[in-house]
């Protein structure tokens, strides 16, 4: 039962609501983030990114599919991430990026470094300055570094996140981040 209702929090946070089992079936017909929600197909009928808009924003937001075992059973870590895709008061268009670990405390008090695998391998490593409550925003990355990043997962298929968790050095996030509609995040409003 605490597993169980620990599991319907994340989907509350989440915003997008749906089980870790069966993602794309849970996927079907939900609404997400903001006031109103496009999930555009990717042409193997298999991505796992979930699409939303409010006013000139547009979000994309992945879970991780699997969770980091943490001190409590009930709170094992899952991440999030989101590319935030706006348009400011001169109408260009910005990405930025956001990682929420969940249930999790980072261990980024100061400096720490966040690792991106893609097919087991390190294709990048990020320097962060500080999380706060578990969350990476735009402000956390050092110069340059979340663009790159932005780039590597927009352009993955199977990769990882890893972050150094309190207790858990270097708790490993895997994903699958093919299928990532660039047009539908990218197109005028």
């Amino acid at each position: 039962m605490k597993r169980f209702l620990a599991l319907s929090l994340v989907a509350m946070i989440a915003g997008c609501g749906g089980g870790y089992d069966d993602m794309d079936a849970a996927r079907a017909g939900m609404s997400g983030i903001g006031s109103s929600t496009s999930s555009p197909t990717a042409p193997d009928g298999k991505s796992l990114w979930e699409y939303s808009q409010t006013d000139t924003s547009r979000f994309a937001q992945m879970r991780s599919l699997n969770t980091i075992a943490t001190d409590n059973q009930y709170n094992d870590a899952i991440m999030l991430v989101r590319i935030h895709n706006f348009i400011n008061s001169s109408g260009v268009a910005k990405d930025y990026l956001n990682i929420t670990v969940l249930f999790a405390s980072t261990d980024c008090a100061v400096n720490c470094q966040l690792r991106y695998k893609k097919n087991g391998s390190t294709s990048g490593v990020y320097r962060v300055r500080a999380s706060v409550d578990g969350v990476f925003s735009e402000n956390s990355f050092a110069l340059g570094d979340m663009e790159k990043l932005i780039k590597a997962i927009k352009t993955s298929g199977k990769a990882s996140i890893s972050v150094p968790l309190i207790g858990v050095p270097d708790a490993e996030f895997e994903f699958d981040f093919s299928g990532y509609d660039n047009d539908y995040m990218t197109a005028e409003r």
